[in-house]
């Protein structure tokens, strides 16, 4: 997670002076700068798996193929055509929260005090963003749902490929998949190093070009590290003297919990906060991302959307209108490494 996304705040929050003193316009200038800043960085922090976009439906799949057919010099060939694909749907949904106070706050809160009620609130945002975006990831199971903020249409929304018989695009050489039978939701009673080829592998098949990623929690980076294939990155500020194979890499030793840590045949291996433990995600950051971030009128950003007064009590509120689905079926995969049958993890902000 990007938490560094404050630092318009620091000088309030540096401050022991109340908000009267300070003066409410200058407080709120600092706090409308640092929400600007926080929306940049929630757009960007999950670039590899997000596209931006104000479709609520797009055709995706296509399983068929056309073959040349062998001529003589008075021959035509058939007329072919292959498949359209199926729909597949993306969400909107409106989240938000407020922060309520009294005009006895203003005059005894110090400016600390108010930098973290705002604080806590952006990173609401940022835990709801998250917990959305490993809902579509880790859920094995389409549903039906209505776009309630539009019109009441009902929406397909699709998963990852998990074996419901949708058209699924053919492979970079023309190879073909079983839609009632190929997913990308796989399991393991034992995570070995042959299941983590197994996942990437499930993802690689399906793309001509683009770097592997191989996302993990932190309760699983002892056994990567343990896989015979894998090649972990330094720190930079020891020196290797071994006569072996090293990554030319360093290690990012600050950012302990959202960091590449090495290298595992063709993917590069990074520890993320927000992976559930006991499950891995692959993907192929260059092909088409498995998600997208759906907008009304390619707004999304966190808003302020009412400033309100009925005396003794103040509010503000905040909302973010936005909805996270799966685009790309085929752009990536998740392991259940503790179970042979994959099941939706438990899934927590």
């Amino acid at each position: 997670m990007a938490y560094g996304t404050l630092m318009t705040l620091d000088t309030l929050a540096a401050s022991q002076a109340s908000i009267v003193q300070i003066g409410e316009v200058d407080a709120f200038r600092a706090i409308d700068a640092a929400l600007a800043a926080h929306n940049r960085i929630m757009l960007d922090m999950l670039a590899p798996l997000v596209e931006r976009t104000t479709d609520r439906r797009r055709r995706y799949g296509g399983a068929d193929q056309m073959m040349m057919d062998v001529l003589d010099e008075f021959g035509r060939a058939d007329a072919q055509k292959v498949a359209a694909g199926s729909d597949v749907d993306f969400p909107l949904q409106l989240f938000g929260g407020s922060i309520q106070w009294t005009r006895q706050f203003f005059q005894n809160a110090t400016g600390a005090e108010l930098a973290a009620q705002v604080t806590a609130m952006m990173t609401a945002d940022t835990r709801r963003f998250i917990l959305e975006i490993k809902k579509a990831l880790f859920n094995p199971t389409n549903a039906t749902v209505l776009d309630r903020l539009v019109d009441n249409t009902g929406l397909n929304i699709k998963r990852l490929v998990n074996a419901d018989s949708a058209p699924i695009p053919l492979g970079p050489n023309g190879e073909t998949f079983d839609a009632a039978t190929h997913t990308h939701y796989l399991g393991t009673a034992a995570f070995v190093a042959a299941n983590l080829t197994s996942l990437i592998d499930t993802v690689v098949e399906h793309q001509s070009i683009g770097q592997v990623m191989v996302y993990i929690n932190a309760a699983q980076e002892a056994a990567v590290r343990g896989f015979v294939g894998f090649t972990a990155y330094t720190d930079a500020r020891l020196i290797n003297q071994t006569a072996g194979v090293i990554a030319n890499r360093s290690l990012d030793m600050v950012n302990v919990n959202n960091r590449a840590i090495g290298v595992f045949g063709a993917a590069e291996v990074w520890v993320k906060t927000w992976q559930p433990s006991g499950y891995v995600l692959a993907l192929v950051e260059g092909a088409t991302p498995p998600l997208v971030y759906r907008t009304r009128n390619g707004g999304g950003n966190l808003e302020l959307v009412a400033d309100d007064e009925a005396h003794p009590l103040r509010a503000r509120s905040w909302e973010r209108e936005y909805g996270i689905g799966v685009w790309g079926r085929t752009s990536a995969a998740a392991l259940r490494t503790n179970n042979a049958v994959y099941a939706m993890p438990t899934l927590t902000a």
